[in-house]
């Protein structure tokens, strides 16, 4: 295994997939797996305390604190989140324009943090809705990579919540709802309730070790550029969508963890994880980019029909790589990847920093280093 995943890795640099990666997996409580290939700025080589943004890889780091509250009574999965959110509750539904005037109307229907964990509440993302996109150019309203509240409370909706399955900034708003609730700010609150407890000492909103960060790159015509790409120091909000930076070795310690423990530490009740793993939404498959230069249409797993659970994507039939049914799943938008197993038995990622995300030598990649584990 070890040798197969190391010539995989060495192969994906050679050929200009990324500049570097690097993977870990885990079997129970063993690591059986951490190598990387190519390097992280141009000089130095990727390792597992490289420190990366994971994007969307902070979703279900967010969904567990927000599961920690549920447990304590703080709020209910089903209960309409007006009282915590009233600008979600009044946000109206963008059903698209008429030549130059949105066509906005209210929602019919409350939503609720089942919703907003599962990708069911009707909050979109600019990259895959040419309207949303077009709303927020023509209101001013900043992207939400500016980390600013103006980007998520002055977006519409993009469909009544409880009646599709898309993908958008639910987990923005849980972040808020978050804060709120407990009153503090976003990053005290996971310091405390989920980093401080599993030793993710290097898991921050911000960048803890400038020293060890990985530049971005994006493919261009003449091959790989650096992207020069930060988030803002000093953020509006804290992004509880996309914006924590962390390393692989952290984030392994957080997928032991969605197997039920991790070191013996325990954040949520089993009884909570075996329910917030379960399909939640409609099955869905490929979801079409509005935008080509921030993604790629995205398909993990091509072929393979998958639904959100509220801690990200699942898989509803075995895959070719070999993941049971059930396996918790998502990515971040500079490429980084992850799987962790319904029982606990494996967990793994793949780390880079390329975009536009959802490229698909990456993800090929991805799957041939899970089916080398799983062998």
């Amino acid at each position: 295994m070890v040798t197969t995943i190391d010539s995989l890795l060495a192969k994906a640099v050679d050929n200009g997939v990324a500049a570097g990666f690097h993977a870990m997996a885990v079997h129970r409580d063993e690591i059986v797996y951490s190598g990387g290939a190519g390097t992280r700025d141009g000089a130095a080589p990727w390792t597992e305390d490289t420190i990366a943004w994971l994007a969307s890889m902070t979703k279900p780091i967010v969904a567990v604190a927000a599961l920690q509250l549920v447990e304590r009574g703080m709020i209910g999965l089903d209960t309409p989140t007006a009282g915590v959110l009233p600008e979600l509750a009044a946000a109206p539904v963008l059903e698209g324009y008429d030549g130059d005037v949105p066509r906005l109307r209210p929602v019919r229907t409350p939503v609720t943090l089942r919703m907003l964990l599962s990708h069911t509440a009707g909050a979109g993302y600019a990259f895959l809705s040419a309207d949303l996109a077009r709303y927020q150019r023509e209101n001013g309203i900043p992207t939400s990579l500016e980390c600013k509240r103006a980007s998520i409370v002055d977006s519409p909706l993009v469909s009544e919540p409880g009646t599709d399955t898309g993908y958008g900034t639910g987990l923005e708003w849980v972040g808020l709802a978050i804060a709120r609730l407990t009153g503090r700010d976003l990053a005290t609150h996971l310091r405390e309730a989920v980093f401080d407890p599993l030793g993710m000492a290097d898991t921050a909103f911000g960048i803890v070790d400038r020293s060890r960060l990985a530049t971005v790159q994006a493919k261009t015509p003449d091959g790989l550029a650096t992207v020069p790409f930060e988030l803002p120091a000093e953020p509006e909000f804290f992004s509880g969508g996309g914006g924590l930076y962390g390393t692989p070795r952290d984030y392994v310690k957080f997928l032991r963890m969605l197997g039920d423990t991790a070191d013996g530490v325990r954040l949520l009740a089993p009884s909570t994880l075996t329910a917030a793993r379960r399909s939640q939404s409609a099955v869905f498959g490929r979801l079409a980019s509005a935008n080509p230069a921030t993604s790629h249409d995205i398909d993990l797993l091509p072929g393979t029909p998958v639904s959100w659970s509220l801690l990200g994507m699942r898989n509803e039939e075995r895959t070719p790589q070999g993941r049971p049914i059930g396996t918790v799943a998502w990515a971040g938008g500079a490429n980084c990847y992850f799987w962790a197993d319904p029982d606990g038995a494996t967990a793994g990622v793949l780390f880079t920093q390329l975009v536009p995300f959802a490229d698909p030598e990456v993800i090929a990649l991805f799957a041939g280093i899970e089916r080398a584990v799983r062998a």
